[in-house]
């Protein structure tokens, strides 16, 4: 899914905010006259981000599942660009503050592949999420009993524990 929304944060206190923030570690990578490569750690949890910062937009690149964030100034306003699942938007701990200024769900899904080419609203959107998630899940149940045992040999399923002979 890709979206693009305005914000109310400024991106100079953005990147002050990734640089200093009492949520993360901040590590400089890489320092040029246009970019600075940081990685921000999570100190609780193994899990980090990848920002890159230029001179007016930054890159936000999650490592877990691979999420983009490109907040960018356009004229006077800054925006934000998300590249990743529909689940994933705005739920990353490693995250600079990030506040849509309008109603988030009144901004255009450009492409996804639920909607194919179809440019809908992210209420739209969330709604055929809901919609195709509950047909998986109503597949699933039907199938579920036919293809998967009824008990499961958790002590066999160790490295290096010989699974017993087939029964004959």
């Amino acid at each position: 899914m890709r979206i693009q929304f305005e914000i109310k944060e400024e991106l100079a206190d953005i990147i002050a905010e990734i640089l200093h923030s009492d949520k993360w570690l901040t590590l400089i990578k890489e320092e040029t006259a246009n970019l600075k490569r940081v990685v921000i750690r999570d100190p609780y949890f193994n899990s980090e981000a990848t920002v890159d910062i230029w001179n007016h937009e930054v890159h936000v690149s999650t490592a877990w599942s691979n999420y983009t964030y490109r907040i960018y100034k356009q004229g006077k306003s800054v925006w934000c660009e998300y590249i990743g699942a529909y689940r994933g938007l705005l739920e990353q701990n490693l995250l600079p503050t990030i506040t849509p200024k309008e109603n988030i769900l009144n901004s255009e899904v450009s492409q996804s592949s639920l909607l194919g080419d179809r440019t809908e609203t992210l209420r739209v959107y969330s709604d055929e999420n809901l919609k195709s998630r509950n047909q998986r899940k109503t597949e699933n149940k039907a199938h579920s009993s036919a293809d998967h045992p009824k008990v499961v040999y958790d002590e066999f399923i160790k490295i290096g524990v010989p699974l017993p002979p087939p029964k004959k």
